[in-house]
């Protein structure tokens, strides 16, 4: 991963002596031949506020020192543009089914070149295999623009942040719906259904990845029919597992992680 946490700057551009009105962000990084240099990752606007990784990372240890929740860091992501960081509760658990619990989790995303909004939200952590499930239509979600009108986002953040300890009525709200996708059993109709009808817009080649690890952990007999006890709950797991633990994440790996976990809840009111 791309050192996310190196100095920042904007600077103007112009050519030949003409200033633009746009600005470049760059990074400074480490060439293995040249040392220090400065990298471009983004053109902005003049009123583009430029919010480095380090001081969103340290607003996340702020909120987790002052939460009345124990809170560890949980993974970062980085791709030279996009940032996000996630960090995950310790010291309370909600149960799904037996031996299968949820842990609540706060993420930050952050931008170079404009392209995703600086934000807070919560999300929830599958404890039995890590996976991370992050949710817009469920749980919360702060953004803030990238401009003068987000100037004091930090404290925004820190204010709106003390739901993290007060998350109780919307993680059981979602493990309510986690637990009616233990109880539903999953066919190869209920595959088509659900690619039909919920998560048609998934491309192609991240529809097959899903399927075919799902499809490895299950057995199913010739006429399709269901053989032990698969459900709604091993079939969202795939999918979550997939993005999740990508060897090579992308944001839209989490667009994708989100757009799936609020689809599959919404189905099971």
């Amino acid at each position: 991963m791309i050192h996310p946490y190196g100095e920042i700057r904007k600077v103007p551009l112009d050519y030949q002596g003409i200033k633009s009105t746009a600005y470049a962000v760059q990074r400074q990084q480490m060439h293995d031949k040249k040392g220090l240099e400065w990298k471009e990752c983004g053109i902005v606007s003049n009123n583009y506020l430029l919010v480095p990784n380090s001081e969103v990372r340290d607003l996340a240890d702020e909120i987790a020192t002052e939460s009345a929740l124990t809170w560890e860091p949980m993974k970062t992501f980085f791709n030279g543009k996009q940032y996000a960081h996630f960090m995950q509760c310790k010291s309370e658990t909600t149960e799904i089914a037996k031996d299968d619990d949820i842990a609540l989790g706060m993420a930050f995303w952050n931008s170079y070149d404009g392209s995703t909004a600086l934000q807070f939200r919560t999300f929830l952590v599958r404890l039995v295999c890590t996976n991370g499930m992050i949710t817009k239509d469920f749980m919360n979600l702060m953004k803030f623009k990238h401009n003068k009108t987000s100037e004091g986002y930090d404290k925004q953040i820190i204010n709106a942040a003390k739901v993290v300890d007060n998350c109780g009525d919307d993680i059981e709200t979602v493990a309510k719906r986690m637990r009616t996708m233990v109880e539903r059993p999953f066919t190869l109709d209920d595959l088509a259904d659900v690619r039909n009808n919920l998560l048609g817009h998934i491309p192609v080649t991240l529809w097959g990845k899903i399927t075919t690890h799902f499809l490895q952990n299950c057995e199913y007999g010739d006429n399709g029919g269901r053989l032990g006890d698969i459900t709604m709950w091993d079939f969202y797991n795939a999918c979550t597992d997939v993005l999740w633990h990508d060897e090579k994440p992308t944001m839209a790996s989490l667009e994708h992680n989100q757009v799936i976990t609020d689809k599959l809840l919404g189905a099971m009111a």
